[in-house]
């Protein structure tokens, strides 16, 4: 009976030794491949780790070549736009210059059709005149008693200084007719054209301005005057301001 405690103690102390030799061996196996594992599973956090890290810095400089070029595109943009603003300015400004020598050219030959027109007028009047003029100075040279009043020879023309153009502020000029022994002097304007009250043509019957007949101002045409001798005595004066086209008028004469 003892024998078989013995037996049935021993085999049962031999069954557990075994059993904890084989779960002490098999959780020391566990443990080495979990240590394995967790050592390859390191390793491959590591190279993941360093695999992220170059992606960052390829990242960054990839960001950084970004921003260069963007930087550089915004300077080129702005020189651009600086370029193209002084283009424009400069344009403008050459635009104003040739609006300002258009508006001067046109003015210019505004000014040289008026003076155009005006010397046209003055040609036409100046044939008319000589076509008249002629004519009696030839018939009063032929038979001088025929220059009576009614018949009265023409002896010359006078006018406002730049006539048919406006004359010139703050004038003041004279004109002395003789007209010969024996005869007088008769005046007849053909247009009368200044400031009224202020510029004035004057006539007076003598060799200066003593006796005056008339003083004409504005634009009605002054009447027909006679002096009583060989003398007579025109003056016209303006202002400051305003300046017309004056006057013109023809001087005769007759016994």
């Amino acid at each position: 009976m003892e024998m078989r405690l013995v037996l049935i103690f021993s085999f049962f102390f031999c069954y557990c030794t075994r059993y904890v030799s084989g779960v002490t061996t098999q959780k020391s196996e566990n443990a080495t491949v979990k240590e394995t594992d967790i050592v390859a599973e390191v390793n491959v956090m590591k190279n993941n780790y360093h695999e992220l890290l170059k992606r960052v810095i390829n990242n960054e400089i990839e960001i950084s070549d970004q921003k260069r070029r963007e930087q550089y595109l915004k300077n080129e943009i702005e020189n651009v736009k600086r370029y193209m603003t002084c283009q424009m300015e400069e344009l403008n400004d050459i635009t104003i210059e040739n609006n300002d020598k258009l508006n001067e050219t046109k003015a210019a030959l505004k000014k040289a059709m008026i003076s155009f027109r005006q010397s046209l007028t003055l040609l036409n009047e100046t044939m008319q005149e000589l076509s008249h003029r002629l004519p009696e100075k030839l018939r009063c040279e032929e038979n001088l008693t025929e220059c009576s009043y009614t018949s009265a020879c023409f002896h010359e023309k006078i006018s406002s200084p730049g006539y048919p153009l406006a004359y010139s502020n703050n004038l003041a000029k004279n004109w002395s007719i003789d007209v010969g022994g024996g005869y007088r002097a008769k005046i007849q304007f053909t247009i009368l054209s200044t400031e009224d009250d202020y510029d004035f043509v004057e006539v007076y019957n003598a060799v200066n301005a003593s006796d005056l007949i008339g003083s004409f101002s504005g634009d009605n045409l002054p009447p027909e005057m006679i002096s009583t001798g060989r003398y007579m005595f025109v003056t016209f004066t303006s202002d400051a301001t305003v300046p017309k086209t004056g006057f013109s008028a023809n001087i005769y004469k007759f016994k």
